[in-house]
């Protein structure tokens, strides 16, 4: 409908609905922000997972988080287990970590275990 239209059918004037149309315009920008800005929160791609959680559990949530993010990672379960084992082995006994740690999921889908 064009603006006359919809003027005439609210019974207002042509001029109330095109600063009508530009506050709507203007509410659908800022919400659009709002998204954006939502959606950079909580995509973080740093994972703190903290210290009585099992490796396996470890690598559950870094594989979960990365599905969040949409971030098709380049290693697989094991590989990921065997990385936790190989560079955090101080952090770890028996199956659980006794210390937390850092993981940053990587756009290119490295994975990187700080």
């Amino acid at each position: 409908m064009t603006q006359a239209q919809v003027a005439k059918r609210l019974r207002t004037t042509r001029e109330n609905v095109t600063i009508l149309e530009h506050r709507a315009h203007e509410n659908l920008r800022a919400a659009k922000a709002t998204l954006v800005a939502i959606e950079e929160l909580s995509g973080s791609s740093e994972l703190v997972i903290p210290s009585g959680v099992s490796i396996f559990e470890a690598t559950s949530m870094i594989l979960r988080r990365a599905d969040v993010l949409r971030i098709k990672v380049k290693m697989n379960a094991d590989s990921i287990l065997a990385s936790l084992r190989a560079k955090r082995k101080g952090r770890i006994r028996g199956h659980h970590l006794v210390a937390a740690i850092r993981v940053k999921i990587e756009r290119d889908g490295s994975v990187r275990i700080k």
